[in-house]
Formats: C-alpha cells, sequence, structure tokens
C-alpha cells in the first residue's frame, strides 16, 4: 500500500475556521472578508460593527438629538468608519452586498439626526451629525 507524504497529510488535517455569518450578507463576503487577514476587519470584527451601527441608527430620535451623546458623537461614528473601512477592502462584488445591509441604517441615522456646521467638513457625513 502506497505512503502518502506528509504534506499531503498536513494540507489534510488543516481545517479553515468557519467564518462568522453576517446576518444578511452572503457567506461568500465573510469569507472574504477573513481572507484580508486584517483583524480588524474579520468578519466577526465587521458583524460587531455592524451591529453598533444598526443600534446607533435605531436609536429613538429623542436619544440621538440630546447634546453631548454617545450614541451620535462616538458609537456610530466609529462603527461607521469600521464599516466604511471594510468596504473599501473588499472586492466589488462582495462589496454590494454589505453595502446593501449598512445603506438602510445611513437612511434611519440620516433621518433621526441634523448636520452639525461647526464640524470640519472634510470628515465624513455620519461624524458631521448631531
Amino acid at each position: 500500500m502506497p505512503r502518502r507524504r506528509p504534506a499531503q497529510v498536513r494540507a489534510r488535517n488543516q481545517r479553515q475556521p468557519r467564518p462568522t455569518a453576517i446576518h444578511g450578507v452572503p457567506l461568500s463576503t465573510s469569507r472574504a472578508l477573513d481572507r484580508l487577514d486584517r483583524p480588524r476587519l474579520s468578519s466577526g470584527s465587521v458583524r460587531a460593527e455592524l451591529l453598533a451601527w444598526r443600534r446607533a441608527a435605531r436609536q429613538p430620535r429623542s436619544v440621538l438629538g440630546r447634546q453631548y451623546n454617545d450614541w451620535a458623537e462616538f458609537i456610530g461614528p466609529f462603527a461607521r468608519d469600521a464599516l466604511e473601512q471594510a468596504m473599501h477592502a473588499l472586492p466589488r462584488r462582495h462589496r454590494a452586498s454589505l453595502r446593501r445591509r449598512i445603506v438602510r441604517y445611513d437612511a434611519l441615522f440620516r433621518d433621526k439626526t441634523v448636520n452639525d456646521p461647526t464640524i470640519d467638513p472634510s470628515l465624513p457625513w455620519w461624524s458631521r451629525r448631531m
């Protein structure tokens, strides 16, 4: 009986970790995020940032409109920054499915907040809301 080469045995024993499923996004996009090999842009971290952006966007208008509000000033914009980085790093076909998911929450956040004209206009729109 022929013997297998050690490289073949090792290749069969190595398993790829399962990507974290992101609700509403195909599993191929999660795999593409994991292939980027960036810890900040893994499928698990993008899932967490998407959940944080969703929570921020779903806050009531009365909460988002308060002065010195963590949801509108820190939590939401930091999560949206990470999601934007992920979209720029992904290939075009995988980017579209993630963008469709994010656009829904962008619209909610824009409807519940107003533009702050005193903030630097070179910042992204989600960082200039209050």
